[in-house]
């Protein structure tokens, strides 16, 4: 409050010193402006010093707001128009000279993504916003509530710290996001981790999608292009999402249409012939009609050998306000990613006498025929109602049609001999699934009165319907004829034959309501439940009447979800808090009796302390939590579907987190954070994924910050970032032991660098490095009794261009 209230008394001042000088250029007179990038109020201060020109309106209006700058030759009007660009502030002509600061007339439609919130500067949108954090989620209640007010860690990363990061994927942005975690697969699939467990839950503007740790459907590749921001809610959430591991759910909010007219073309050049170009096109079509437009082409390959990937995106949504009172939203997004020489699995880490072998980074035990093809489709619709009371109504639909064409090789079977290299074995296989899934959110929320104070409600209907039609192929394991050491990826494609089809449906259905209580001016009271059915079944059907069909599935109904939590304000900046709710996740994994597991149970319990400085423009949260959990899935032996798991009895993971990010003093963003987990079982073992094999680091330190520099550097921002992890290890076999070992990855640290230069409101540049220091070291051990090495130093520069 100190800040934004000097900031807007230098503001008057200005003002009042530049009265004599009001009418010193004419209305239509061309000037020269060097105005540089920052607050709004700094940046009208600046242009009232150069301008001689006064401008006269509530102070409020542009405190905490940012601008571009503008540098050139312009008339006061244009000028104005640039600097007041999507702030939503419109600088209207007065007859005796001057002007008057007023919100735009357009600046109101009906949003659920409001740009303020309970008066606060930040709202849920972060583009533009020039923010590392946000003024308003509903990801963790289904209720706008600020970071503050909300009883559980939320981690936003924002549009600017994206772009910031030069993250072009959704593995890119967790890799580097407190608190998280992330480990190969292989060349094209991810696991990322919250708590010590796997993240399981993704949403799409909040709604829910079926994730397949194993086949994935391009999930963790996702494309960050076309989104404002990533939610990102620890723990349990179950409230909103039902079933779930009390990880974290991570919520992806698209980017929306602009009523001002804004576009964009930018492209990148990076190591490894990594190409990527991207258009993104908004405004206003008419006075009742919004639409956005992004478009994406990427060409890479990759510091493994041999290996290709093409992306390409194409994102559309419209807005029309249907009346004053209802607004209909509507789009369709699509991306292809196609790679070739795409490995599964890593690399062997012992040799055949049980030593351990020592493969380059640039090693790629994948054939160069071997594929990961994925198209992703999604329609979605929503309409919403503004009623009377400021209570909405809404109803979403959303559709996504997913496929995968798979044909792997990979030479990473066996244990070669040290001299010669021989003994290897490929993995090959043929999969292919066709996925449609159909989501429907029917929900209405608002304020209400009770006992002389004002609380607020939501109440609402989810249903997610999944439906897979996959023919089944299996896979085979040829010997490689020759040394591993002379690979290059050569091997004949072979001819799998399809042996039956696997047809899979899941559904979930699931009422839900979440109040937030004001039982005093410092005390608010969150409380929910939700009461959810879940039904799946799993047909696998052989062509070999030999091979005996198998039937799995389970159904579960009347599944209640409670949910607790308390916030007390301790003064203006500071405040309490305390949840708790259940966790619930059903599971197909089976024992070696062929047995479904049952659904893991467990509770979430979560405790802290929460601060806002600045009027929200920083947010700092220190968290303590416990997770007890039973019947969850360890794997045993085998893979894909004969794997063989075990149910793991009295897992407990208990730990603290800390973060903090925001704009913490004018033109500095800092992203930071540090969290602790320990996770084991009953008996004091640790709990390894069910498909790595590993363990999750139990420390991780995550810190990015860039600067605008002021001055005669003004056009310079200039940013940074340290990720550091504890050791984690995974179980693998040596020959000669006969049996699993275990491997670890000792303590790492990674840095990141990056500087963007402005030449002009229209040009600028961004150098990303990542991994300064080319630091060596494995993001996934125990998949298949493999490896896999991080990405090592890569630098990408990116050009951008606005209109």
């Amino acid at each position: 409050m100190l800040r934004s209230t000097l900031a807007r008394t230098r503001f008057a001042l200005a003002l009042a010193s530049a009265m004599p000088a009001m009418c010193a250029l004419a209305e239509g007179q061309i000037q020269h402006y060097s105005v540089a990038p920052g607050s709004l109020v700094t940046v009208l201060n600046r242009f009232a010093e150069q301008s001689g020109v006064f401008i006269a309106g509530h102070n409020d209006l542009a405190a905490d707001k940012r601008s571009f700058g503008l540098s050139g030759d312009y008339t006061p009007q244009q000028a104005l128009q640039i600097l007041l660009k999507d702030s939503g502030l419109q600088a209207m002509r007065q007859a005796g000279g001057g002007y008057v600061l007023r919100r735009s007339a357009n600046a109101d439609p009906l949003q659920l993504d409001a740009t303020t919130i309970n008066g606060k500067s930040l709202g849920a949108i972060t583009e533009d916003t020039h923010a590392y954090t946000t003024g308003v989620s509903a990801s963790a209640t289904g209720l706008a509530l600020s970071l503050r007010e909300t009883p559980q860690s939320v981690t936003v990363i924002t549009r600017q710290q994206i772009d910031d990061q030069g993250a072009n994927g959704i593995a890119d942005v967790l890799r580097r996001s407190p608190g998280i975690s992330v480990q190969n697969y292989d060349s094209e699939r991810w696991e990322f981790s919250s708590r010590g467990a796997p993240i399981t839950n993704f949403q799409y503007d909040g709604v829910n999608t079926d994730y397949d740790g194993v086949y994935d459907y391009g999930t963790t590749s996702t494309d960050m292009a076309t989104f404002d921001r990533v939610e990102i809610i620890k723990g349990a959430t179950g409230l909103m999402t039902g079933s779930g591991d009390p990880s974290a759910t991570v919520n992806l909010i698209r980017k929306r249409p602009t009523q001002a007219f804004k576009a964009a073309l930018s492209g990148s050049v990076g190591s490894w012939d990594n190409y990527r170009s991207e258009a993104d096109i908004s405004g206003a079509l008419n006075s009742n009609l919004r639409a956005r437009f992004v478009g994406v082409h990427q060409e890479r390959s990759a510091h493994a050998d041999h290996y290709q990937n093409t992306k390409d995106i194409a994102y559309a949504i419209v807005e029309a306000d249907l009346s004053p009172d209802t607004l209909l939203t509507f789009g369709f997004d699509q991306q292809n990613t196609r790679s070739r020489g795409a490995s599964w699995t890593g690399f062997p880490m012992f040799y055949s006498d049980g030593s351990r072998t020592n493969f380059s980074r640039s090693f790629n035990p994948a054939t160069d025929w071997s594929r990961r093809d994925f198209s992703n489709q999604t329609l979605f619709a929503s309409v919403a109602r503004q009623l009377q009371n400021d209570w909405t109504l809404k109803l979403s639909y959303d559709r996504k049609h997913r496929e995968h064409d798979t044909l792997l090789g990979s030479a990473s079977g066996g244990n070669p001999d040290p001299v010669t290299g021989d003994g290897m074995f490929l993995y090959m296989g043929k999969f292919k699934g066709d996925e449609v899934q159909d989501n429907v959110d029917l929900n209405l929320g608002g304020p209400f009165s009770l006992f002389g104070r004002e609380h607020q409600m939501i109440v609402g209907f989810m249903s997610m319907n999944t439906r897979q039609n996959n023919p089944l192929y299996g896979s085979v394991y040829p010997p490689l004829d020759g040394s591993i050491f002379d690979w290059h990826g050569e091997f004949a494609k072979p001819d799998i034959p399809k042996i039956g089809t696997d047809d899979i449906s899941q559904r979930q259905t699931g009422a839900y309501v979440s109040t937030r209580f004001k039982a005093s001016d410092d005390l608010a009271l969150i409380l929910g439940g939700r009461v959810s059915d879940f039904t799946a079944s799993d047909h696998l059907d052989y062509s070999d009447p030999a091979t005996a069909d198998v039937r799995d599935g389970y159904r579960q109904t009347g599944v209640v979800t409670p949910y607790a939590g308390a916030v007390y304000d301790l003064n203006a900046t500071y405040s309490l808090y305390t949840s708790y709710t259940r966790v619930y996740q059903p599971q197909l994994s089976k024992d070696a009796a062929r047995q479904v597991l049952d659904p893991v149970q467990g509770d979430s319990y979560e405790a802290g302390i929460k601060a806002e400085y600045f009027d929200g423009r920083v947010n700092a949260s220190f968290a303590v939590f416990r997770i007890e959990q039973d019947n969850v899935a360890e794997q045993v032996s085998g893979f894909d579907t004969q794997a063989v798991y075990r149910a793991v009895q009295g897992a407990t993971t208990k730990g603290f987190e800390l973060e903090l990010a925001g704009e913490v003093a004018d033109g500095w963003n800092l992203s930071a954070g540090y969290a602790y987990n320990h996770t084991r079982d009953a008996n004091g073992d640790p709990v390894y994924a069910s498909i790595l094999q590993t363990t999750a680091p139990e420390q991780l330190v995550r810190l990015f910050s860039s600067y605008h520099l002021p001055g005669v550097w003004q056009n310079l921002t200039l940013g940074g970032g340290i990720s550091w992890q504890s050791e984690f290890f995974g179980n693998v076999f040596q020959p000669g032991a006969d049996q699993n070992v275990r491997i670890t990855q000792d303590s790492y640290y990674l840095v990141d660098a990056m500087a963007r230069y402005r030449f002009n409101e229209h040009l600028s540049t961004t150098l990303n490095v990542k991994n300064l220091f080319d630091k060596t070291y494995y993001t996934g051990l125990g998949n298949f009794g493999t490896g896999f090495y991080g990405e090592p130093r890569s630098l990408q520069l990116a050009a951008r261009w606005d209109f």
